[in-house]
């Protein structure tokens, strides 16, 4: 239980680190991280890790949502960024 503790801290931190950067980020690298973080959800041996791993997912999302709610375009690029990487990241090699 504290090894799982533990964990989920670290990738809270991690992506509070990441997501405090001041510069801007291409939407190639914002796309990355998040097939990075979904595939840390497929790849969870258990459910509490699972349930730990989409947590921080999701904080990722609303964050970049937040970050860059007013544009579209910027929005629609990483849409189809995260389209070329998240089969990969779900284990699908198609």
């Amino acid at each position: 239980m504290k090894k799982k503790l533990v964990f989920a801290s670290v990738l809270l931190l991690c992506v509070a680190v990441i997501s405090c950067g001041s510069k801007k980020e291409s939407a190639a690298s914002i796309a990355q991280k998040w097939c990075d973080l979904n595939a840390k959800v497929y790849k969870a041996n258990d459910e509490s890790a699972k349930e730990a791993a989409e947590m921080v997912r999701k904080k990722f999302e609303n964050d970049i949502e937040a970050k860059y709610k007013g544009d579209e375009t910027f929005r629609m690029e990483l849409q189809k960024e995260v389209e070329k990487c998240e089969a990969a990241s779900e284990g699908n090699k198609n």
